[in-house]
């Protein structure tokens, strides 16, 4: 720290002597000897006249003391090499004048007595920091030659746009040459700290000291562009999932032996207002920007416009600008014309990389490696930098010593996790396969299901299947069913089964009335959906994915798109998706060949109904003499949803009369469910309990 100090003490020197220089000057004008005593706190009439006469002109003839020659020997102070300020010259390509300028904003920062010197030239005790005028009077003699200076401090001048220098009040509220000049906080802060990249300006270094893992085309597009990635040039990263994107953004920041910081611009909007704020930031640390969460902004014109001028703004740095994103047509707004933009594809990691991978990082911690390869199997999304990360929190986790497999897998979980931002809901698998009550026809797909998933890898990676058949990963299931027949359930028999998450989409709430609104919401769900490890259950799916009619209107084509949509996301989608529909009949043809499983739940059996009420009533629910449950599976054909409905209606209708749970209170519990459900309560159905449930 103490070199940073003495850096700015032996530039200042020059400052010292270009003031000294400017308090002679002032001094030597006849109408300010004349004020005395009074200095600073009147105007004379003659300081009123000459002012008149000259214009602020200075006429100070040198003297034979050598204070001119001392000023210009003092540039080698000024442009000495090394140190913050010399970066800082070098960063923003600042000339002498510019160097000036900034010396002197800061002297008032770094000593108090400068505020009064300040005040002295201003002619003003209330002016004790520097203004535009007096910077101009301080660096030039002539007035043409500072009114050339003035314009350099405009808000087009490279100092105030780049925000090094501030200008007080802002345009319209005072005139130009009356306004304060002080440095931007920022950069006084970035003089006097040790850290390069703090966190706290709003975006977050990011460690290269360590080989990302990415899949190795990827390595080799970047190996391509070789000498490219030098020179200003923008390029986008898309593709694949978070964490392999900014695993690229390392490599590319590795490859051209730059520091990296990620910008998120969904947690710093501020730069979006002030883009010029962020471009400082870059420039004073050298570090190379990696752009993420950039909002297309199609339907917002003032974002689009804040986008565009981000864009402008970032196309200014003389190195590279990483952008990340699904697809380059979601982040270009970013990308813009201003200069040459390349594409950096990212694409999935092979099994065997990914094994390697987790060995690697498993093994540097000193842990057990024989994991690797299930996990690698199941989490086929993880790379870059998600790997370390998983490590680290299953570290933590296990209280800094090596933690048993469930907290890896747990950690690998909550890492891999989709970004659906609240257009999906997490549901925490809870059931087994054990709990579901269905047909062993049903029980054998899903266990099929279950087994295609967890053996994919295997299959299509290391025995070859992905040379047969290139979009087969990932599987497209539909299940059809009417409501309650363990539809959802099953889904979460799947990834429970399977250890992942599950995320529930209500198709029915994503449908928009706005043209263009549904789609966006789609690519959305299953951008997010390709970016991580999860099963993702689209509910209601026969909200949407109804039969494409003949358009006979204009909502008619509109409704087309949506399908069409749907149908090419559907294709090429690599993670597990499953659909539900209470009416399989509902959906087009063209959807069903897409699926890779259809799997029907019917109506349980008198059986079956009857396992679902002995499961249902809680194990510890008193239960009356006359409860017969093989009455109410018999006579009643409830759906297992309806029964569990039912039966715990039931137990709050026993509970509130203080009763064990009876058949009054079953019955009325499944009047009240019939009568939801839209049927009709009559002595056919209810036969001898009627005349518990006639009055509901």
């Amino acid at each position: 720290m103490s070199n940073v100090f003495e850096d700015l003490a032996r530039r200042l020197r020059r400052t010292d002597l270009l003031l000294l220089r400017a308090v002679r000057r002032q001094r030597s004008r006849p109408a300010m000897r004349a004020k005395g005593q009074f200095w600073g706190s009147v105007i004379t009439d003659d300081e009123v006249d000459a002012l008149l006469r000259a214009h602020g002109e200075i006429d100070y003839p040198g003297g034979p003391d050598g204070l001119e020659e001392a000023v210009l020997a003092s540039t080698a102070l000024r442009d000495a090499p090394g140190g913050h300020f010399s970066r800082l010259r070098e960063a923003f390509e600042l000339d002498g004048d510019d160097s000036d300028l900034i010396l002197m904003s800061l002297a008032p920062e770094i000593s108090a007595g400068y505020g009064k010197i300040f005040a002295y030239l201003n002619d003003n005790l209330n002016q004790a920091y520097l203004t535009v005028d007096m910077a101009t009077r301080v660096l030039r003699a002539g007035r043409r030659e500072r009114l050339a200076l003035q314009a350099r401090l405009l808000p087009g001048g490279p100092l105030i746009r780049n925000r090094l220098l501030l200008l007080n009040p802002p345009d319209g509220m005072e005139t130009h040459t009356s306004r304060r000049l002080h440095p931007a906080p920022r950069l006084v802060r970035w003089f006097l700290e040790e850290e390069e990249l703090p966190s706290s300006v709003g975006f977050t270094p990011i460690d290269t000291s360590v080989e990302p893992f990415i899949p190795r085309p990827t390595r080799k597009r970047i190996e391509d562009l070789g000498d490219a990635l030098r020179g200003p040039i923008t390029v986008a990263v898309v593709g694949s999932t978070v964490g392999l994107r900014e695993g690229v953004a390392q490599a590319i920041a590795r490859h051209v032996d730059r520091k990296l910081a990620r910008i998120d611009l969904e947690r710093t909007k501020g730069y979006l207002d002030e883009p010029w704020d962020l471009i400082r930031e870059l420039r004073l640390s050298g570090a190379l920007p990696y752009v993420v969460n950039v909002d297309s902004a199609q339907e917002d014109p003032a974002l689009r416009n804040q986008m565009v001028a981000l864009g402008g703004a970032l196309a200014t740095l003389p190195y590279p600008v990483l952008v990340g994103g699904s697809d380059r047509k979601s982040i270009s707004g970013l990308l813009g014309s201003d200069r040459a933009s390349v594409t950096v594809h990212v694409g999935r990691t092979t099994l065997d990389e990914r094994t390697e991978a987790w060995k690697v990082q498993l093994e540097r911690m000193g842990w057990a490696s024989a994991i690797a390869p299930e996990i690698s199997e199941r989490f086929y999304s993880v790379g870059g930098t998600t790997i370390p990360r998983v490590i680290e929190r299953a570290h933590a986790e296990a209280g800094g010593k090596e933690p048993p497999l469930e907290l890896i897998w747990a950690a690998a979980r909550e890492l891999s996790r989709p970004e659906f931002r609240g257009l999906a809901q997490h549901v925490i698998p809870q059931y087994q396969l054990d709990d579901l009550i269905i047909t062993e026809k049903v029980k054998g797909q899903l266990i099929h299901l279950t087994h295609y998933l967890s053996e994919q890898e295997n299959v299509y990676h290391r025995w070859g299947a992905n040379k047969i058949r290139a979009r087969g990963y990932g599987i497209k299931a539909l299940f059809s069913g009417g409501p309650g027949t363990g539809k959802t359930m099953a889904a979460e028999v799947i990834a429970g089964a399977l250890g992942l998450d599950l995320f529930r989409v209500d198709l029915s709430s994503v449908i928009s009335r706005w043209v263009g609104e549904t789609e966006k919401n789609l690519r959305e769900i299953f951008d997010a959906a390709e970016g991580g490890t999860a099963v993702v259950l689209f509910d209601e799916a026969d909200a949407l994915f109804g039969s494409r009619g003949e358009v006979k209107q204009a909502q008619d084509r509109f409704a087309n798109q949506e399908v069409s949509f749907l149908l090419q996301r559907l294709e090429v989608f690599e993670g597990c998706a499953i659909l539900t529909t209470n009416l399989q009949e509902n959906i087009d043809e063209a959807f069903l060949r897409r699926f890779g499983a259809v799997v029907e739940f019917p109506m349980p059996t008198p059986d079956m109904r009857r396992k679902l009420w002995e499961k249902a009533i809680p194990p510890y629910a008193p239960r009356g003499d006359d409860l017969d449950l093989g009455y109410l599976a018999n006579q009643f054909i409830l759906a297992g949803g309806a029964i569990v409905n039912s039966a715990i209606n039931a137990c709050v209708l026993a509970s509130a009369r203080r009763e064990p749970v009876c058949m009054r209170h079953a019955v009325e519990a499944v009047a009240r469910e019939m009568i939801k459900m839209g049927k009709q309560v009559n002595r056919v159905h209810f036969a001898d309990y009627f005349e518990f449930v006639k009055d509901l």
